[in-house]
């Protein structure tokens, strides 16, 4: 049985995945998944993380950003709904019900 925790804002998420990445685990873990019917991940990225942060932006909402080394993953209100699942953070598009994101650290 998978322990899902459902929220309705970006503070939980974004509580949670500053306080994995400040517990030395800065090794961050994401994949991509888009129409995928193999449940294959479209984009696999490890890498350690070099900030996570939020910012409140009027039209769009919240919006956390995770910068790495080689890219910045961003995810706002508007456009994605997010929970905790099994520890794991993970964002789910508003606007297409096959594309989320999933987000550990390793």
């Amino acid at each position: 049985m998978s322990n899902v925790k459902q929220f309705n804002n970006f503070q939980t998420s974004y509580r949670r995945l500053v306080e994995k990445a400040s517990n030395d685990l800065t090794k961050i873990f994401i994949e991509f998944y888009h129409h995928d019917f193999q449940s294959e991940p479209f984009l696999h990225v490890e890498a350690p993380v070099e900030r996570i942060f939020m910012e409140h932006v009027e039209e769009h909402g919240n919006i956390i950003l995770i910068l790495t080394s080689e890219t910045t993953f961003t995810f706002n209100e508007k456009n994605y709904n997010t929970n905790i699942s099994n520890d794991v953070v993970v964002f789910s598009s508003k606007n297409d019900e096959q594309t989320y994101c999933i987000i550990e650290f390793i």
